[in-house]
Formats: C-alpha cells, structure tokens, sequence
C-alpha cells in the first residue's frame, strides 16, 4: 500500500495552528492523516483566507494519557475513496470556534474536495475538534484555502504519545 492507495479509513489529528481575524481571517494548520489499510501516515498543510474574529495560537495536542479528553485522533466519514496524493492540492474548508490559555478546546470541522466549491467531496463538514495543551486566544473563523503535503510523520494513532496499547487495535 502506498501514498496513492484510495481508501475510506482516514484518521485525522490536529497538530497545531495559528489564526486571526477582524471581518477578514487567515490560518495556517498542520494535521496528520493516517489510514491502516494504505499503510500511511502524512502530515499536510491548510493556509486559507476567509472571515471570522479573535485569534488564537495553538499548541500540541492532549495526550491519550488524560482519557477520552485526550483522544486526538477523529475518524473521518469519507464520501469517497481517496489517497493521499488526491488529497495533497485540493480545496479545503476549516471552519472553528474555540478558545483558552494553556488549556485550549475548539470546535473544528474540516472539508476536503476536488476543487473549489465542488459538489465532489472527499469528505465535507468532519468534527475533529477537542482539547490541546499550549497556547493561547480566542475566535471563531471560517478559512478555505488549499492542502499542503509537508512531508510523512511518524505518528500513527498507535504510536502517538500516551497511546494506550489497545487503542485503535
């Protein structure tokens, strides 16, 4: 299995971000996507513009350690087959609201499609939002742009810090 494997059991984390707004907004996030039956793990890139107010500054994710407030990982409900190499290049859509110092929790859905507004999507409106660890601010934005491959990672839902040995066997 490789990069250009299309499958539908994508796993998404969000690493970390940095966004703001006034009316006009701008982000920069980094996630991991992972799939078991491609055998990858790859780390993208979302830099968008759009609207919202605030801005925040996130940190790491919440270790698997602190229970279910620490499940970093979110299955994605695909709409199609994809691989990585039709997800690097294509539009995408993060939507957030959320907030803190230190401690962070945000709402984050994300969106994935072959091109710009197109009624294809690889997967539309996800939740993968939760509780993070550093950082700080305060928003809500709404961000398109487009996704950035930025290389493979080396985190896997089975290797994340504080994974439990049973999680996602």
């Amino acid at each position: 299995m490789a990069f250009s494997t299309k499958v539908t059991d994508w796993q998404v984390c969000c690493f970390s971000g940095v966004a703001g707004g006034a009316v006009v907004a701008a982000g920069i996030y980094k996630f991991i996507f992972y799939s078991q039956q491609a055998g990858v793990s790859e780390s993208f890139l979302l830099r968008g513009v759009g609207i919202g107010v605030g801005g925040n500054a996130s940190g790491m994710t919440l270790p698997q350690d602190f229970g279910t407030l620490g499940s970093p990982w979110s299955a994605i409900d695909c709409d199609k087959a994809f691989s990585a190499a039709d997800l690097r290049g294509s539009w995408g859509r993060l939507t957030t609201l959320g907030g803190g110092i230190g401690v962070q929790y945000a709402l984050v859905f994300l969106t994935a499609s072959t091109h710009f507004w197109s009624t294809e999507s690889f997967f539309h409106s996800q939740s993968v939002g939760g509780f993070g660890l550093g950082g700080a601010g305060a928003g809500g934005l709404t961000v398109t742009g487009t996704w950035r491959h930025s290389g493979s990672s080396i985190y896997n839902p089975l290797n994340f810090p504080g994974a439990p040995a049973e999680s996602y066997a």
